[in-house]
């Protein structure tokens, strides 16, 4: 008889087990939801489903393990944020050198540049859920530094569109590269101590 386990403990299901492992991945979603958790290794006869994006229509044994919300986006900021190191000095370099580049060579090095940044937007994106849903003290501040950070990249962009070395130079190393700025201290000082003190005061005595 197959059977389900999440967190080491066998689930108990008030009917007959589904047959469908995608059906039980949603039914333990939905579950941990309201325990602030979420699936995050759901092995379907040792193979993972999640990795694998497949979910075999039969099975004897399932095996999930969860997180809570708290403990994902801990772990999703820290390893974007350790993807910023020095690139506040590599982009403010990049906005100098636009001044004594060819415009052609500017204009290939845009697709490096957007790479340099996006740990940035990606700090926003992955943690604007979480704030959307629990409204932690520092979710007014991240909305924000959200809409400067778009602002200048819309800036940025018009500067790349009318070929304007100076305004984009100006833009980067005036308004945007404060921008990221702001955003790598929110999440320093703000948003991975209050994440990390939710974790702890959560978390069962040992």
């Amino acid at each position: 008889m197959p059977t389900v386990w999440a967190d080491n403990e066998e689930v108990v299901f008030n009917e007959e087990i589904p047959k469908d492992s995608h059906k039980i991945y949603e039914l333990l979603m939905g579950a941990l939801a309201e325990q602030r958790k979420a699936v995050v290794e759901f092995l379907v006869d040792g193979e993972d489903a999640l990795a694998a994006n497949s979910f075999p229509k039969k099975f004897e044994v399932i095996k999930a393990k969860s997180m809570t919300h708290d403990e994902i986006t801990l772990r999703i900021t820290q390893a974007t944020l350790s993807q910023t190191d020095n690139l506040d000095t590599e982009i403010d370099a990049y906005s100098k050198n636009i001044l004594s580049t060819p415009w052609s060579a500017v204009v290939k090095q845009m697709d490096q540049f957007i790479s340099k940044i996006q740990p940035f937007a990606d700090l926003i994106d992955n943690v604007s859920p979480y704030a959307n849903a629990y409204q932690p003290s520092w979710a007014g501040k991240l909305n924000e530094v959200a809409n400067h950070q778009a602002s200048s990249l819309d800036q940025v962009l018009k500067a790349f569109e009318s070929h304007d070395p100076s305004s984009l130079s100006d833009e980067i190393g005036i308004n945007l590269l404060p921008i990221l700025g702001s955003i790598k201290s929110l999440f320093t000082d703000e948003v991975i101590p209050q994440l990390t003190e939710v974790i702890s005061t959560n978390s069962p005595n040992e």
